[in-house]
């Protein structure tokens, strides 16, 4: 069956061109209008569909025609010819500010000066775009214009084109390698994500095995330093995340560890936030704690809490995390004294604006174990009646399971035994 290219669809949906123009920045309409009022009839007819759609015109044919005075005009043309033309002035729009979409356009411009035959040209072209395209960041780009490449073998001797051919065959295997190992690095960072939230602490054999499966496919992934490091973190966090699963401590701490190598080298520019940072932190010092290293827990809160923040979200969220180890510390080695002081914190701090649900449920849910532990089961039940209440559900599927045998505990220690069946 023939597969409808998106312009196709728009000739029957209205919906399209209404969220193409909505998604639109104020400077990228105010760019399409400068390149497209006033040249032609058509144009002009367009314009007016697109400004009654700015306004929030129903997208349907009978509203669009009232609003815009088009009623003899083949208005589902226009339609058409106005949803490329947007997406055109984007493409010009961003043309400067994307590394992506000026390698698409030299890309053309080989391939346009290629059927033109003049391949000297298109070969300048096309160096231009290997050259640009980094083959750790950008890989596939490389596959393209290395096709392109093979275009021109015609034009060589016979001896040259045999080394000019296994240049090319080379680095486009290379090339594909990476997108390949890319792949595997976020497939695997999101399953192993997935089987801690779902199942952890792990008692199934048949996730036993897949984890070990996906540990052993991840591994064999070469941890290169000139690659991506957005592949790197992910191959890395994803194994400690599965060697969290399987117990093995160490080895989880070991390649926490090389994530926060690999983000502290990044150019801060590229991070573009520093929630990458923190988040890497905070699995690295919920290890060491979990496997008893106060020292190393000691010394990697301290860099935590050195780490930098631009903005009140960052801000609010890195001192949720600080919170949240400093009560598992306290749980954790049983410190309930001292621990008092960083209950009141987390008191104070559930009283304000919080940037993430998630994270708001587990600090009240660490605050709930506290006061088990320290036997004051009153205010224990109304930090459970929150969590039972709360309007976002945990992402930890077992979670509410925890939440109601903690409700039997707490019931059968108040003595409110008529509850418990």
């Amino acid at each position: 069956m023939h597969k409808i290219l998106n312009s196709e669809q728009v000739k029957v949906n209205w919906g399209d061109l209404s969220d193409l123009i909505t998604a639109m920045t104020p400077s990228e309409k105010g760019y399409f209008r400068k390149s497209r009022v006033g040249f032609t009839s058509q144009e002009s007819a367009s314009m007016r569909i697109f400004d009654v759609l700015e306004r929030g015109c129903k997208p349907e044919t009978a509203a669009i025609r009232e609003a815009t005075d088009l009623h003899e005009e083949n208005i589902y043309s226009l339609r058409s010819f106005l949803y490329k033309h947007i997406l055109r002035s984007l493409k010009s729009f961003h043309l400067e500010k994307s590394k992506q979409f000026a390698l698409r356009e030299v890309l053309d411009h080989a391939e346009i000066l290629l059927g033109k035959g003049l391949h000297e040209q298109s070969k300048r072209y096309v160096q231009q775009g290997i050259e640009n395209s980094d083959p750790h960041v950008l890989p596939a780009y490389q596959v393209l214009f290395r096709i392109q490449q093979i275009q021109l073998l015609k034009f060589l001797e016979e001896d040259e084109k045999i080394t000019a051919t296994e240049e090319i065959v080379d680095a486009i295997s290379h090339s594909a390698d990476i997108i390949k190992h890319s792949y595997i690095a976020r497939r695997g960072l999101t399953k192993a994500l997935y089987f801690v939230n779902r199942h952890f602490p792990l008692r199934d054999d048949t996730i036993k095995q897949q984890t070990a499966e996906l540990l052993n496919e991840l591994l064999a992934i070469p941890d290169d330093p000139s690659q991506n490091y957005l592949m790197r973190n992910s191959r890395n966090a994803a194994i400690s995340l599965l060697y969290r699963l399987l117990g093995n401590w160490d080895a989880a701490i070991t390649f926490q560890e090389k994530t926060i190598r690999i983000i502290e080298q990044v150019d801060a520019q590229l991070l573009n936030r520093n929630i990458p940072v923190i988040n890497a932190y905070y699995n690295y010092v919920s290890l060491l704690l979990n496997k008893g290293d106060e020292i190393g827990f000691n010394t990697a809160m301290a860099q935590l809490e050195a780490s930098p923040v631009s903005g009140k979200a960052e801000i609010r969220y890195k001192e949720a995390i600080v919170l949240q180890l400093k009560l598992d510390k306290c749980i954790f080695t049983k410190q309930f004294s001292e621990g008092a002081a960083v209950v009141q914190e987390a008191e104070q701090f559930l009283t304000e604006a919080h940037p993430i649900p998630g994270l708001r449920q587990d600090m009240v849910y660490r605050l709930l174990v506290y006061y088990i532990f320290t036997r004051d089961f009153d205010t224990a039940l109304s930090k459970l009646l929150q969590l039972l209440h709360a309007n976002e559900p945990h992402t930890l599927r077992s979670f509410p399971v925890h939440l109601r045998l903690l409700q039997i505990l707490i019931h059968f220690e108040l003595k409110h035994y008529l509850l418990l069946p």
